[in-house]
């Protein structure tokens, strides 16, 4: 009985230890299991938040915009914002009026107003041909004309720059110098309007000859197929609200060649003799 009784004692303590044991690894397997959930979880969370951050992330490329290029007409109304908030002369914020062309001489009036005049008109031109000018480019545009200045008041200065240049093949005659001179001279009046004698009498400062023409085709034609060209005093029609000054320098087979010292616009086409007529109040013709 008593060997029993310790037989039986000894098989309670083995189940009792196997029991534990199982216990221990059992616990441990869920132990472990847990962990193995919470770390699965915790990715998953990681995986989900990177995901919405790469969505948004997305989301926000799409909906931001790349800045848009300013248009022609919002640079012209900011120019022209800017100009008269700055003070500038009346007479330079209404070029943006009268040619859009201009907006780049008037947004840089404040910094190059006050910078030395060109020397020259360039180079690259052939003597005996009529060089292009524009009264408001920033070589001489800001140079002084009566008390306005070129790039405003000074179509006549430019196109006689343009007809001496052209003809003698003196570079140096720019038309902050022609200003210079009619100014010094003369002939510009309080308004700072070119007087026509000025087209007749300043250009034998260049050793060139002028003389009035009649508005005849035939006359004006033969003049420009001879290489001489051909100043015209025009009024309000396509070049102007008012009065101003252009160059012929060319005709071919009915079709005129006109040099326009305020657009490159008008200087880029052919005209016909009959188109411009009707705008012309006088001529001059130029020769050495």
């Amino acid at each position: 009985m008593g060997s029993n009784r310790r037989r039986r004692q000894q098989v309670r303590r083995q189940f009792v230890i196997l029991g534990g044991f199982i216990i221990l690894i059992a616990a441990t397997v869920y132990g472990f299991g847990m962990q193995r959930s919470k770390k699965d979880e915790t990715q998953a969370a990681a995986k989900i938040e990177a995901d919405v951050t790469k969505e948004d992330s997305k989301k926000a490329k799409e909906t931001t915009t790349e800045p848009k290029e300013e248009t022609s007409a919002q640079r012209l109304a900011r120019v022209k914002k800017q100009a008269t908030a700055a003070g500038y002369p009346k007479g330079v914020i209404e070029l943006l009026d009268k040619n859009e062309e201009t907006v780049q001489f008037v947004e840089d009036y404040g910094k190059k107003k006050d910078n030395p005049n060109a020397d020259s008109i360039g180079s690259g031109f052939t003597k005996g041909q009529i060089p292009l000018l524009l009264q408001w480019d920033e070589r001489w545009g800001y140079a002084p004309y009566g008390t306005s200045i070129v790039a405003v008041s000074g179509c006549g200065p430019t196109c006689l720059s343009m007809v001496v240049s052209g003809l003698t093949g003196d570079w140096s005659v720019t038309p902050a110098k022609v200003a210079a001179y009619g100014s010094e001279n003369g002939f510009v009046d309080e308004d700072n309007n070119t007087y026509w004698r000025f087209m007749e009498e300043a250009p034998a400062n260049w050793n060139v000859k002028a003389k009035e023409i009649p508005l005849v085709e035939q006359q004006v034609a033969a003049e420009l197929q001879a290489g001489h060209p051909v100043i015209c005093s025009v009024g309000p029609g396509d070049f102007t609200d008012n009065g101003h000054f252009i160059v012929l320098t060319g005709y071919n087979d009915g079709a005129l060649t006109i040099n326009d010292p305020f657009s490159q616009k008008n200087s880029s086409r052919t005209w016909t003799f009959g188109e411009i007529q009707d705008q012309i109040a006088a001529m001059w013709v130029y020769s050495l």
